[in-house]
């Protein structure tokens, strides 16, 4: 996603965005999982850099672990209900998460949070520092987003302004690498990022 293509879609609410992207994508090729909640690769498209994501993740985390989708309706693993997106695409997706969640969402859980911090922004911080990575699938998805680094602070930016209210927030969880714990990354290569992230906040 570019920056003239982030300012389109900046203030859709959530489900907006899903609609938006999958008129631009498509639907899913497949359900995520079959019937007994193992992965289906037919769903991929990571050969054209694109990740698929649970349009329902607005009602509960991590839909593609099986532990996880077995609480929930199979309804949630079918394909009209998968959206296609590039790593900037996902990132805002949990965002608006965040600012827009379900009224139906479970009680037991806090969605699209645990998305941003854990997951994309890590990831995220270590491809704009430079880290390559060795899978194909994943270098498929990060040449999409590689030189859109200034739409990637646009969101951040974004995500802080939902996030001032939250007393738990604090900017140092967006100043995480993923692959240190892999032994894959050093995180002061990341220091750079980390300071841009941080100016974001004042």
């Amino acid at each position: 996603m570019n920056m003239a293509e982030y300012q389109k879609v900046k203030n859709l609410n959530y489900l907006e965005y899903c609609d938006y992207l999958q008129s631009k994508y498509g639907i899913g090729l497949a359900d995520y999982m079959t019937k007994s909640f193992n992965p289906n690769p037919k769903c991929k498209r990571t050969k054209e850099g694109l990740l698929a994501h649970h349009k329902r993740e607005d009602c509960m985390i991590m839909l593609s672990k099986k532990e996880y989708a077995q609480m929930c309706p199979f309804e949630w693993q079918q394909k009209e209900n998968i959206v296609y997106c590039d790593y900037l695409e996902h990132l805002l997706l949990h965002v608006l998460i965040c600012k827009y969640p379900a009224d139906d969402k479970a009680d037991f859980t806090i969605t699209g949070i645990g998305g941003v911090i854990n997951f994309i922004v890590p990831e995220l911080n270590d491809l704009y520092s430079g880290w390559i990575t060795s899978l194909s699938w994943r270098k498929n998805c990060h040449d999409k987003v590689s030189a859109d680094k200034e739409v990637y602070f646009e969101i951040l930016k974004q995500f802080i302004d939902i996030e001032k209210s939250n007393p738990l927030f604090e900017i140092e969880k967006l100043c995480r690498s993923f692959n240190q714990q892999f032994g894959e990354w050093d995180e002061q290569n990341n220091a750079a990022i980390y300071s841009e992230i941080r100016a974001l906040n004042k």
